[in-house]
């Protein structure tokens, strides 16, 4: 019963996805982008999630006032690198960090905390910066 009541989120997450995807290039042509690149692992086993997408959402109560969302599929070894509509990278600011593990094709083995679906759950936090230290991307999920 409890996947039952998921899957319209799951649903919800998808189609939001998509709309990065296509329609993410059309917010304000001004602002910069910086490569989001990293590898999502589960915590304690270090196992690399290893298919599904990850959406950073403009974190607007940390100041994040940008309209761009920014999404990308994770890879078979858990790497992923971010592209804000059809450009590589994401404007500089905070975001709330989702991960969708099933949906369509990009299907992981490894699950995940629902939690990680739903932007208003999620407790995963990032600031996109310009010159971040390496391994700043890189994403612990609780199991």
């Amino acid at each position: 019963m409890r996947l039952l009541s998921l899957q319209p989120r799951r649903v919800l997450f998808g189609i939001l996805v998509l709309t990065i995807l296509i329609l993410g290039g059309c917010g304000p042509a001004a602002e910069t982008l910086y490569p989001v690149s990293g590898k999502v692992t589960v915590k304690g086993k270090e196992t690399a999630v290893n298919g599904g997408t990850i959406t950073f959402f403009p974190d607007t109560g940390k100041g994040n006032k940008t309209k761009m969302l920014a999404g990308s599929k994770i890879g078979t070894d858990g790497s992923y690198s971010l592209l804000s509509g059809d450009k590589a990278g994401a404007p500089a600011g905070w975001y709330k960090v989702g991960v969708m593990t099933e949906m369509g094709e990009a299907v992981s083995s490894v699950k995940v905390n629902p939690k990680y679906m739903d932007q208003n759950k999620t407790d995963l936090s990032v600031e996109v910066v310009a010159n971040p230290e390496p391994g700043k991307y890189d994403l612990k999920l609780d199991p």
